[in-house]
This record gives structure tokens, C-alpha cells and sequence, in this order.
């Protein structure tokens, strides 16, 4: 009876929520109105919307969307935000019942869940308030990994290519499918993803459909001169953000504060290279955590939750264009350094665990200063100190991935 009275309240609060922030446009209207472009003549890549925003997603997901653009706007948005709540709910669950925490005491395991949820809660508001879509490409990528390693790889293949056509993000787990030997999941991910491209030619035409995968490649292509600086929004946060600020001293920036940020001033084809560089080895610093055999599964689980978690923190950071919200692809790996750091702790010495948690702890302050301290978020901008929090991440998963080895060593 208590636990249907809880359910009650959750969902009157998440109505009532929803019912808030379905006022006004936010990002969804951009979703719609380039879903209601999809005449057969309309460019929706070349179109502005909301007077100097572009649509980033994919034909499909336009097409996908094409119905309800006819519907009230409000009531659309009402239930696409229900829906991103539920689907986070539908995450947080799977953590809830996760096999690795019944190895933490009730205690233990409340505080876990509690301190996910404090850091993971402005990245859900965010993506809430502008209405995106990021909750859905991340629960693509996770419940895609989750039913191929449960043996469901049909069904977890094509959602993890949903989540790769809507926005491309999620295409850092193919090489992960293949190193790991899910030999018949990468190629039907692989698969489904390119018929996804293609299927709307069947319905739009396969002349518009071509020339608009042709636009949207041209749009979001990461060697495009727009993304190589990418700081035209206060807003950006991602290592190409980030490298700009602090290697090009006049970075055309119109929201920078008249404070210095920048350690180095280099030209735009030196930084090029820092930033591919930075890049790849970020990328290359997978192999660490994947242990450097190939086609084999992973140990343990919590190998798995491990690579798994650094794979997912690679996202924002890599790829350029990123918002704020964009983010909460690194709560996974906050989660599994938490857990670790929760489950060892007393195993450690006293200076270990002092570092270990300030980590924590600077990394969660930097994600959510915002909600914090929110008067001062024009500082947390300038400085991308949202960049760096994820960054801290890194070292954690580092230490995880020691503890995960010294507890391999014993069993």
C-alpha cells in the first residue's frame, strides 16, 4: 500500500512537472517544425529555426515525428517530456537492480543511489527544461548493451541503432560490439542502421532523402571550420570547446568575459593538431580499460560497467557541438567510481581515501555548480569548468579499473 502511495506522488509530481515546462518552444519545437519541413522540396538542414538554430538530427526521426507536427504543439511536448522522464526512470531502475549492489549494505546502498541521483538530477532537469533528446540516445546506448550481453541481441542491436540514426553519438559503442566479440550485434546494428538512413526514401522520395543525408553529413562533420573552435554558443562544453579556450587567445567567442583563460595562443593549424591529438588519445586510452585482448568478453561485471562507463564519458567530450545537458552520458561512470569508492572504502588507507573522495567530490561540485551556486554560472561558463568536472572523471575510472584488477587477483 506504501509503496503504490509513493508511486502516486511520483507521478502526480512528474505530470505536474511536465505540465510546467511543456510551456513555451524549447528544442522540441525545433524537432517539429523540421519534422513538418519534411515537404519533399524543403532543405531541413539548411533551414533556421527559432530564427538562427539548425536541426542536428536524423531524416528518420523527422519522419518519425512528421504525424504529431498536425497535433496541439503543447500536449506533443507534454508527452514527449513524460516520456524522457520515464525512460530516465527506466535507467535508474536498472541501476536499482543492478547484481553489484547487493554487495553493498542497506545503508550503502541508499547513500549510492541517493548521490546518482543528486548528480545526475541537473542533467535531467536540463534536458527536461530544453526539451532534448539526449535521455533517449542514452537509453538507446544502455539498454542496447544491456539486452545484447543478455543474450536479447536482436532487440538490443536495434535499439542501439535507433539511438546511432537519431544522433550519432551512440557510434562509439560499435567498435566496443566488435572488440568484445558481439560479432553478430555489430553487424546487425551495422545493418539496421544504414537500412534507418535509407528508409525514408521509400516514403519521401529517394532523391530528397539522398540530398538531405548529404546536407545533415555536411552539417554535423566534425572537420567543418564551424566545429573546430565551436565556442559560438556560451553554452558549448566539450574538449574542442575547452582546447579552444585555453590555446587561442581571441577565440571568436561573443559571450567570453573579459578575463583571461587562455595558456597559450597557437594558429588554427597547430591547434588542429593538439585537438585531434587530445582526441585520439583519449580515444587510444580505451585499450586500458578493455585490457588489450580482443573478441574475448568481458571478466566481470564490473569490467564491463567499467569500459562501459569510460566508452559513455568519452561522448561529450569528444564529439564537438555539445551542450551542457549533453553530460549526462558521464553520470555512468560517476555511478560506477561511487560504487568503488563506496564498497572499498575502508579497505583503503587514509590518504587513498581522502584523494579518492575529493576527486569525487570536485568532480560533482564542478557538474553542478550550476544548481548550486547558479548566480555565478557566467564564471562556470567561461572557464568550462563542466568540461573539467567530467575530466576528473578519467582518474576514478583509472583507480576503478585498479581495484577491479586487485579484486580479480584475490578471487
Amino acid at each position: 500500500m506504501k509503496a503504490r502511495v509513493w508511486t502516486f506522488v511520483i507521478v502526480l509530481i512528474a505530470i505536474v512537472y511536465c505540465l510546467f515546462e511543456a510551456v513555451g518552444e524549447g528544442d522540441f519545437y525545433i524537432f517539429s517544425s523540421a519534422a513538418g519541413k519534411l515537404d519533399g522540396v524543403t532543405n531541413i538542414y539548411t533551414e533556421k529555426y527559432e530564427t538562427y538554430y539548425s536541426y542536428f538530427y536524423s531524416v528518420f526521426f523527422a519522419l518519425l515525428l512528421k504525424p504529431f507536427y498536425y497535433l496541439p504543439f503543447f500536449w506533443v511536448k507534454f508527452c514527449w517530456l513524460m516520456l524522457n522522464l520515464f525512460l530516465y526512470y527506466r535507467l535508474f531502475m536498472l541501476l536499482v537492480n543492478a547484481k553489484v549492489l547487493e554487495l553493498l549494505e542497506e545503508k550503502q546502498k541508499k547513500f549510492f543511489l541517493l548521490f546518482v541521483f543528486l548528480f545526475s538530477f541537473r542533467f535531467l532537469h536540463e534536458n527536461i527544461h530544453a526539451s532534448q533528446i539526449t535521455i533517449l540516445i542514452l537509453w538507446c546506448s544502455v539498454y542496447g548493451l544491456y539486452w545484447i550481453n543478455n543474450g536479447q541481441t536482436i532487440k538490443g542491436s536495434m535499439v542501439l541503432a535507433l539511438g546511432i540514426n537519431i544522433k550519432l553519438l551512440p557510434i562509439v559503442l560499435l567498435p566496443y560490439l566488435l572488440y568484445r566479440g558481439h560479432f553478430k550485434a555489430f553487424v546487425i546494428t551495422l545493418s539496421v542502421y544504414i537500412l534507418s538512413l535509407l528508409l525514408p526514401g521509400l516514403i519521401i522520395g529517394n532523391n530528397y532523402n539522398m540530398d538531405l543525408l548529404l546536407s545533415w553529413f555536411n552539417l554535423i562533420n566534425p572537420t567543418n571550420s564551424h566545429h573546430v573552435l565551436d565556442v559560438d554558443e556560451r553554452s558549448f562544453h566539450s574538449l574542442t570547446t575547452l582546447l579552444t579556450t585555453l590555446f587561442i587567445e581571441n577565440a571568436p567567442d561573443p559571450y567570453a568575459m573579459p578575463l583571461k583563460r587562455n595558456i597559450a595562443n597557437v594558429s588554427i593549424e597547430t591547434f588542429k593538431f593538439i585537438l585531434l591529438g587530445t582526441r585520439l588519445v583519449l580515444v587510444a586510452f580505451t585499450l586500458y580499460f578493455l585490457s588489450l585482448k580482443p573478441f574475448v568478453k568481458a571478466k566481470s561485471q564490473m569490467d564491463r560497467f567499467t569500459e562501459i562507463g569510460y566508452i559513455l564519458l568519452l561522448v561529450p567530450l569528444i564529439f564537438p557541438h555539445q551542450q551542457h545537458y549533453a553530460f549526462l552520458f558521464v553520470v555512468p561512470a560517476f555511478a560506477i567510481s561511487v560504487y568503488t569508492f563506496i564498497k572499498n572504502k575502508n579497505a583503503l588507507t587514509k590518504s587513498h581515501r581522502i584523494v579518492v573522495m575529493l576527486l569525487l567530490i570536485i568532480s560533482y561540485l564542478a557538474c553542478n555548480l550550476k544548481i548550486l551556486l547558479g548566480e555565478f554560472d557566467k564564471y562556470y561558463q567561461h572557464y568550462k569548468i563542466l568540461t573539467y568536472g567530467a575530466l576528473l572523471l578519467v582518474p576514478l575510472l583509472i583507480w576503478v579499473s585498479v581495484q577491479n584488477k586487485k579484486i580479480a587477483a584475490i578471487e
